[in-house]
């Protein structure tokens, strides 16, 4: 799937950031898909769904008539990989993640010499924010700032709220530094957060995290019962406690946003190809691939032979590219060689592997990896389309 950089996550952000002055660091959405009210709206409330894909949010919004109101999604791309660390990193820097460095769940750091897990900011198999301990800096590991500094600079003061859980861990202060934020410890009470913030009249820029829909589409897959009462729920929720609580003037000043960071794929358990560290693959390799479930990137030596054994023991259903011309075509985005990530050519290995179909990857890196019923990371449209209300 080729990816739309001009209709994605990246340049909802940017749209954001130019809207209260900054320069945007891309291309802007096309001006009728946010609407009117957006630019003349005081402040903008973003909610970010995690995993909410298009195909699901579109059928919740056509079996519920009480979300008229929010408008028929549009259909976006997000970032590749198609991950949360990526695309959440890319909401707050308005960057790529070829630019920010965030290229996937499991990344070699080079620079600390370890495989590392970016969402709990470890080496793999430490206890959470173990980076820190070894050097890493959340205020300034980012090669590019946030825009909050930026946006405080130009009077468009920002917030952020996230689970009590995430609020006071590395990523989080990596990605939140410079701006204001706030814990919630239920979706109610993020909700209240979301509406108390509206009403302060303190922050022109709110942006919330809801993580739950992802998590329920890993555990009981993405066209469960389960993850589609969590998104419904989130939807209605928004609408009932945000939205109509407030009121008529604040309502008609204030542009409301909800996105995705990325959808999910059903996975089938057959078609899941455990990768260990003894099997003939991995033995072509340097190092336990990075990545994602349904993205490799991998150190090699000798591309003619991994790409060998992997035909072989993928029985033909995984693609490799070289990584270098994955960049030079354009797959992580329009970028040259000044604005990528310093560290970016090391994080995204000498080949990438990327499984066709429901195809895609566990690696056991430390033995206790289990399946998961829904999985992202790669091309497919149910990883890669996600939607836009702007209301």
């Amino acid at each position: 799937m080729k990816i739309d950089y001009s209709n994605s996550l990246i340049n909802l952000i940017n749209s954001i950031t130019a809207k209260f002055g900054l320069i945007p660091r891309h291309e802007t959405l096309d001006v009728n898909i946010l609407g009117k009210k957006f630019e003349q709206a005081e402040r903008v409330v973003l909610l970010l769904v995690d995993a909410l894909g298009y195909e699901s949010a579109l059928k919740i919004f056509e079996e519920n008539e009480e979300l008229n109101v929010f408008g028929r999604p549009h259909k976006l791309s997000t970032v590749f990989p198609s991950t949360t660390v990526a695309a959440l990193t890319t909401v707050a820097t308005a960057a790529l993640p070829i630019e920010h460095g965030m290229l996937g769940y499991v990344l070699y750091l080079k620079e600390y010499g370890t495989l590392a897990n970016m969402i709990e900011f470890t080496p793999l198999g430490m206890p959470r924010d173990s980076l820190v301990s070894r050097g890493a800096n959340p205020s300034t590991f980012l090669e590019i700032p946030t825009v909050y500094e930026d946006l405080k600079n130009y009077g468009a003061n920002p917030l952020v709220i996230t689970a009590n859980s995430f609020k006071e861990s590395g990523l989080s202060k990596t990605l939140n530094h410079n701006a204001a934020v706030q814990g919630y410890i239920t979706k109610t009470d993020m909700m209240t957060r979301i509406r108390k913030a509206v009403e302060s009249q303190k922050y022109s820029y709110i942006y919330a995290y809801w993580p739950m829909v992802d998590a329920m589409g890993h555990v009981y897959g993405p066209d469960s019962e389960e993850y589609i009462q969590e998104a419904k729920d989130t939807l209605l929720n928004f609408k009932r406690n945000v939205f109509e609580r407030l009121s008529d003037a604040l309502r008609e000043k204030t542009s409301f946003i909800i996105v995705a960071d990325h959808g999910q794929m059903k996975a089938n358990w057959k078609n899941d190809w455990i990768i260990s560290p003894y099997d003939e693959f991995a033995e072509t390799l340097e190092m336990l691939p990075a990545g994602e479930p349904r993205m490799m990137y991998l150190y090699t030596k000798d591309f003619e032979r991994t790409m060998k054994a992997g035909l072989d023991f993928f029985k033909g259903n995984v693609d490799f590219y070289p990584s270098k011309m994955a960049v030079e075509e354009g797959m992580f985005g329009d970028v040259n060689d000044l604005s990528l990530s310093k560290n970016a050519l090391n994080r995204i290995g000498d080949l990438l592997a990327i499984p066709k179909g429901d195809h895609s990857f566990t690696i056991k890196y430390l033995g206790n990896e289990r399946h998961l019923k829904g999985k992202h990371g790669g091309f497919s449209k149910a990883e890669m389309e996600i939607p836009l209300f702007s209301f």
